[in-house]
């Protein structure tokens, strides 16, 4: 078993002050809201991860900065043992300096901030929260005072995917973040009820792609971005840049994830049932490694994206 780069997610609510049309969640219900992770119940999914080994830890949401046990779970997680611990978050709270420092003394290492535009109209559109955007962007003035290293989630969908080689030169290339994942959608929670409205092909999302990292290049920030739910065929001169595609022993680190029901899965073991091979794989180059395609996807556009790749884009000469 994976030790040191074991990774815990803990998702401890679902309640969330942004709309975001992409959520992997379903839409809020009262009962839902009444499913948030117990303090008691977070206490039990951290003992539990520390001793597998885990030293990574993820704390998600819904938003976890509503909650108001946040940092009491911190100084907990510290204390059995976990070296990193990321707060992924939509960086509105942030905004305050004080609760930033707060949430820095009570043991977290690291921020990620979910920002889905380089301009508050976009961005603001997407998050239904008006002021969002300023309000983020006081939060990485506020983490970098408070020495918090900063990483940023970016969801494709088409009200924004024009927007992300802008986004990518503005906050990689001007502002130095230099760890971006951007992630295609999963048809799933939100994102299925809204597939219609903002639901992309990987066709339509490529060039946008192409666009920003060709924006990086000059920079000599290529490295800084990460690529999920993408599957090589579709960029095959990126594969090098995604993640979550392939099998286990290919650079991705054990992990579970403990949900706000209080169940824990083990998310290589999900991701492997949620994808399923398409024709092209049985003659593609990566066909024993790669996971396939998810399934919403595939039920909702189709097999027309892939096709097989002849040989490992990763060992071709460069």
């Amino acid at each position: 078993m994976k030790t040191t780069d074991q990774v815990h997610e803990l998702f401890l609510n679902y309640a969330c002050n942004a709309k975001c049309p992409f959520c992997y969640n379903p839409p809020l219900t009262p009962e839902l809201l009444r499913l948030d992770l117990s303090y008691e119940q977070a206490v039990q999914s951290l003992y539990r991860a520390a001793k597998t080994g885990a030293k990574r830890l993820n704390l998600h949401g819904g938003e976890v900065t509503l909650r108001d046990d946040l940092p009491k779970i911190l100084v907990l997680a510290r204390k059995l043992g976990f070296e990193q611990i990321t707060v992924v978050t939509n960086g509105i709270r942030f905004s305050d300096p004080g609760y930033t420092r707060s949430l820095k003394d009570a043991g977290a290492t690291n921020l990620r901030f979910s920002i889905h535009a380089g301009d508050a109209a976009i961005h603001d559109a997407i998050v239904a929260i008006p002021g969002a955007f300023e309000r983020a962007l006081k939060g990485i003035v506020n983490a970098r005072a408070a020495g918090l290293p900063l990483g940023m989630n970016f969801v494709l969908i088409r009200k924004n995917v024009a927007a992300l080689p802008d986004f990518l030169e503005r906050f990689c290339v001007k502002d130095g973040i230099d760890d971006v994942i951007v992630y295609f959608p999963h048809l799933r929670g939100m994102m299925e009820i809204n597939a219609a409205a903002e639901g992309l092909r990987y066709a339509d999302a490529a060039s946008s792609v192409r666009e920003g990292f060709a924006r990086l290049e000059p920079a000599g920030k290529r490295g800084c971005v990460l690529l999920a739910n993408f599957v090589p065929c579709v960029l095959p001169e990126l594969t090098d840049r995604m993640i979550d595609w392939s099998h286990p022993g290919d650079g991705i680190p054990g992990a579970a994830q403990t949900h706000p029901e209080g169940f824990t899965e083990d998310i290589l073991a999900m991701k492997d049932d949620q994808r399923r091979r398409v024709a092209a794989c049985a003659s593609c180059a990566l066909g024993g490694r790669c996971l396939g395609v998810e399934r919403e996807y595939q039920a909702r556009f189709g097999e027309a994206d892939f096709a097989a790749l002849s040989a490992d884009p990763e060992k071709a000469p460069a």
